[in-house]
Formats: structure tokens, sequence, C-alpha cells
């Protein structure tokens, strides 16, 4: 199977000296991010983390490179390579995850890297599958 290739970007510096970068546009960022909430698998621990970043990603409109996150579903054996990922799976899939994360971990998980544990207060499967059906542009 040949991964489909993500979005690129360059991104220029000036100091320390003159210099380029080439990075994965957000797009493709939000597809990686998206496989790790729908597939990362660690038996039973959640990564809090990834759910932070994706509630980012929907903050700021990003909209996911969809053909590179199904490249990546098939590859790690999450989807099959018949199947299309498309607006209806994608959110099944998710709300299907949302249903079964317990999110007492994830919230623990990132209580070290936050500020102000109030934001966290929210999350629930209701509160991520709400503010998918708002928000995730697909």
């Amino acid at each position: 199977m040949h991964l489909l290739r993500p979005g690129f970007e360059i991104n220029y510096q000036l100091t320390p000296i003159p210099y380029s970068v080439r990075l994965y546009d957000k797009p493709s960022l939000f597809a990686g991010k998206l496989h790790a909430v729908l597939c990362r698998n660690w038996k039973t621990r959640v990564k809090g983390r990834d759910f932070y970043d994706y509630i980012w990603y929907l903050s700021k409109g990003i909209s996911p490179n969809i053909l590179y996150l199904e490249s990546r579903m098939i590859q790690s054996g999450h989807l099959h390579k018949s199947e299309k990922l498309n607006r209806e799976l994608l959110f099944d899939k998710l709300q299907d995850r949302f249903v079964s994360v317990d999110f007492v971990q994830a919230k623990s998980d990132i209580l070290s890297f936050i500020n102000d544990s109030s934001e966290l207060d929210l999350w629930s499967s209701e509160f991520f599958w709400s503010i998918t059906k708002d928000r995730l542009i697909v």
C-alpha cells in the first residue's frame, strides 16, 4: 500500500541566519492528530493531549487532509483499503471513539500541562461530539 503523502509548506526565518524549513501543512497535521484520537491504542489508557490538541484544531477552523487520514488509517489497519473515508464515516468513528473514552483519565493525563484545570470541566463524550458536529469541516 502506498501511503498518500501529506501536504507541506515552507517557512522562512531570518535569525540566527536566513533559512527555510519544510513543514507539514496544518490540514495534514490535523489528519495526524485525528489518527491519534481515533487509532492510538494504549490498551485502556488514553492520551488526553490528543484530545486537547483536537480542540485546538477545531478552534482554529482547520479542515483535516481527509485523504491523508484515510491513507494513515488503512496503513494502521483501522480502515479497510476498499473503504473510502468520507464525512459520514469519519463522524461515525469519532462518535464511537468519544463514547469509549475514559475522560477522567484523559483529564488526568493533561493536568500537568495546563495552568487552569477548569478548562477540562466540560470534557465528556457529549462535549466532544457537540463540538465535532458544530465545527469539524470535512
